[in-house]
């Protein structure tokens, strides 16, 4: 009999991995704030559920992809929460990207109900998931992953396992701080690149296939260049300062002072200012040209 997996979510991600679930065969019952997000998984075979408590019952595993730790709460702990309505022994895979601290406490609370907890944090695009590239951060005790190994083998080509519940969500933070980093200062290259009248075009492919070229930079740059934050979006300007946002309270936790990620995670903050939360990150650019 296929495993049966509750899914918290239907955002890009979340998207993306349950239709690869279905495609590997397991049953998913998905509950998602915005009911309309279930209707094209629920003609891939997907059951929607009108609550996270109701996802969660009668299941062996609840995966979760939360935009934050307010989020991640509510449908864990609050009113038809999905920990009330879990077996005990069932697996509980957070994957959403979490501040260290929340999922330090998420993990002791959800372990006390008699669940099994897995840190367990994604690096990926909706693309890569979609195909089974997904790579898992993972925090968990070794008896535990090996117990959710199978289903995070049908979506992963790779999982590493850095430690203890909350190791991986540090290596996430940091991770996507790094991201930050990388899009802020490509924003800085496009932003003096254009003043001076270089060609936009000419200016990314260079880049692209240069000795700094990173992802983040060679994901954003080309919506830097033609001004459209509008498209193919994968990932916020709201969710990267966030991310970034977190991280800083975590190298504050450690006694850490990180001045690089500081200039980053101000300049992701001054987008959410100006309003271009919802848009992709490259409109990071827009506060360099001060609109």
């Amino acid at each position: 009999m296929a495993l049966k997996i509750g899914f918290l979510g239907a955002g890009r991600m979340a998207s993306a991995m349950i239709s690869r679930l279905l495609e590997q065969g397991y049953q998913v019952k998905v509950w998602n704030r915005s009911a309309a997000k279930i209707t094209p998984l629920v003609a891939k075979g997907a059951i929607a559920c009108t609550s996270p408590g109701e996802a969660a019952n009668d299941v062996d595993a609840v995966i979760s992809f939360m935009a934050d730790d307010i989020a991640a709460e509510t449908v864990w702990l609050g009113d038809n929460g999905a920990l009330g309505a879990m077996t005990p022994g069932a697996l509980a895979i957070e994957c959403s990207t979490l501040s260290h601290g929340f999922v330090v406490e998420l993990s002791t609370k959800i372990m006390t109900a008699g669940c099994l907890y897995i840190d367990a944090p994604v690096t990926a695009v909706p693309a890569q998931v979609a195909v089974g590239e997904t790579m898992f951060l993972v925090g968990a005790d070794d008896t535990v992953l090996k117990q959710a190994r199978p289903i995070m083998e049908s979506v992963a080509n790779r999982i590493v396992h850095f430690g203890p519940i909350g190791s991986g969500t540090i290596y996430k933070l940091m991770n996507n701080l790094l991201g930050a980093v990388h899009i802020a200062a490509a924003a800085e290259l496009v932003a003096v690149a254009q003043k001076a009248g270089l060609d936009g075009n000419l200016v990314a492919e260079t880049f692209a296939n240069g000795a700094v070229a990173s992802r983040a930079g060679v994901m954003t740059i080309p919506g830097m260049i033609s001004g459209n934050h509008n498209e193919g979006i994968h990932f916020t300007t709201a969710l990267r300062a966030k991310d970034a946002g977190y991280a800083m309270w975590l190298a504050n936790e450690l006694g850490v002072d990180l001045p690089v990620g500081r200039s980053a995670t101000e300049m992701f903050d001054r987008a959410i200012e100006a309003g271009f939360g919802d848009l992709a990150q490259s409109a990071v650019l827009e506060t360099i040209r001060g609109r």
